[in-house]
């Protein structure tokens, strides 16, 4: 009987030594799901056509366009700019980027004709 209660004494001491080492172990794998209650880019005003953007810290968003006007006319180019360089000459509907501190997106259309009418676009930023 007094060789059962040190043998179970031992056991339960080995088990208590285990368990805080495992607790004290670094590493491993934390999930996480939510949403973004503050938006981490700041904007600045829009004034013809530019957009200023300001992320403190490093942010993935997406800018899509929507015409306002379902009769708009479709030959019409729009053209989105970072800093003055053209993303692209074609018809732009969506780009994906990634940024930390300051940028400027512009927005500008061309009409396919002179005196054609050009519609109002929306611009959409979307946090990733």
């Amino acid at each position: 009987m007094k060789i059962s209660l040190s043998r179970l004494a031992v056991t339960s001491a080995l088990l208590a030594l285990t368990s805080s080492a495992m607790a004290g172990t670094n590493g491993g794998t934390i999930h996480f799901s939510g949403r973004i209650v503050a938006p981490p880019c700041s904007t600045g005003s829009f004034n013809a056509g530019q957009l200023n953007l300001q992320c403190d810290s490093l942010s993935a968003f997406a800018v899509s366009f929507q015409r306002a006007d379902t009769n708009a006319n479709p030959a019409a180019t729009l053209t989105l700019t970072r800093d003055g360089k053209p993303l692209g000459t074609r018809e732009a509907t969506a780009y994906q980027m990634v940024l930390r501190g300051h940028t400027q997106l512009g927005l500008s259309a061309k009409a396919p004709a002179a005196g054609s009418t050009l519609s109002p676009v929306i611009m959409t930023v979307t946090y990733l």
